[in-house]
């Protein structure tokens, strides 16, 4: 693609600067929003003076594990706080935990977000391990940060098979389970009881597109007649959303919550989190309460669209810069009369040969004389048309 920029002094030289000025201005605006989203976001991933640490940890089978540590200020050694290990689904990485664990975060429980085995910066292959859900659950239990009494375990998805994987892997390592838009049992988890896992929140939305794989029901807002789900719950054959069935003291508590929304925007949606906050505090000693309703993560969400607005501003600013390398300079030169006209009525060598059979039959090839040429006299236009097919 040629761009041309009109020669200095023509008439057109003007709008010319004024374009150069705009493309300025995309540069230093694309700028400015990627530091003020990205100040937004840092500011809300670490209010309160939460410390947000990239980790390392070895597996089983030395696969390498990463995760992201929230670690709020009232976590010490000397004073361990409750601990929550977060996972997200397929296709997903740490950071789509974001909202949840900075809620977690704010109210006093250290958070561990881990990227599944096989995503983000996790070693594959993917699905190994029991998805590293237990060993994130095992890393989590080995920091000195950490009350081993008071875990939770939150999970979307598939990563709500993770969690279910590490509840079976330390049955006693663990005091609740919040699944997001995920299940016991079938496929890849193990199957629940009304004992197994302890103290279990469900929260399945109400227009969720996985109801069939998770819970055996054409239709999200059957989930409350699953047999699947009432048998775990202890129901019969309805489960009531809201109610606790169980007692949270012996670990037998279960609930249903059905928030408004579709299975990928449990992420993004304050009833789904807010239902895990409301559930942790139930079950889990110590922290630091506040209402569910008082979350802020959102905030962060926008800093981050700001900064990829910003993004895509500076890449159009940048154009410009990039046409006055030396490299790229070629692009901005204005072709002249005598080369504009060249182009235009230029022919290609191919093309010249092409145009040449089509105009001139192919005599080795075209059909035997029609015979009937003496019949018809010349011209003779079945000849004619014969020869030329």
């Amino acid at each position: 693609m040629m761009i041309a920029l009109e020669r200095p002094g023509s008439a057109g030289s003007g709008r010319v600067l004024h374009v150069l000025h705009t493309k300025r201005s995309l540069l230093f605006a694309g700028a400015l929003l990627i530091l003020l989203g990205g100040f937004l976001a840092h500011c809300i991933q670490t209010t309160g003076g939460i410390r947000v640490l990239d980790v390392r940890f070895a597996g089983t089978g030395a696969t390498l594990m990463s995760g992201l540590l929230y670690v709020p200020p009232n976590a010490t050694p000397k004073t361990p706080a409750p601990a929550i290990l977060a996972i997200h689904g397929y296709f997903n990485s740490r950071e789509a935990q974001d909202g949840f664990a900075i809620e977690f975060a704010r109210r006093g429980y250290v958070v561990l977000a881990i990227d599944q085995t096989g995503h983000g910066y996790s070693a594959p292959p993917a699905f190994a391990n029991a998805f590293g859900g237990p060993d994130g659950l095992r890393y989590l239990r080995s920091l000195d940060v950490v009350d081993k009494d008071n875990i939770g375990l939150e999970g979307h998805s598939m990563g709500g098979w993770a969690v279910m994987n590490a509840a079976a892997a330390l049955p006693n390592g663990y005091r609740a389970v919040v699944l997001e838009g995920s299940s016991t049992g079938a496929p890849f988890a193990p199957e629940g009881t009304t004992t197994f896992p302890r103290n279990l929140a469900v929260v399945f939305s109400k227009f969720d597109e996985f109801p069939q794989i998770m819970w055996g029901v054409p239709d999200a807002q059957e989930v409350v007649h699953s047999p699947k789900l009432n048998t775990l719950f202890g129901s019969g054959r309805h489960a009531e959303p809201g109610r606790i069935y169980g007692s949270i003291a012996d670990g037998s508590a279960r609930i249903l919550y059905m928030p408004n929304g579709t299975h990928p925007m449990d992420h993004l949606s304050t009833a789904a989190i807010g239902y895990s906050l409301e559930w942790f505090q139930h079950t889990l000693h110590g922290g630091t309460r506040k209402p569910p309703g008082d979350q802020i993560w959102y905030w962060k969400e926008i800093g981050t669209l700001t900064a990829l607005i910003g993004f895509i501003l500076l890449l159009l600013g940048a154009v410009e810069l990039f046409l006055r390398m030396p490299y790229f300079s070629p692009l901005t030169k204005v072709p002249d009369a005598a080369t504009r006209t060249r182009d235009r009525h230029a022919v290609p060598e191919k093309a010249n040969v092409f145009t040449k059979r089509a105009a001139i039959p192919d005599h080795t090839t075209r059909r035997p004389p029609c015979y009937r040429r003496r019949l018809c006299g010349p011209p003779c236009r079945a000849g004619l048309l014969r020869d030329f097919r």
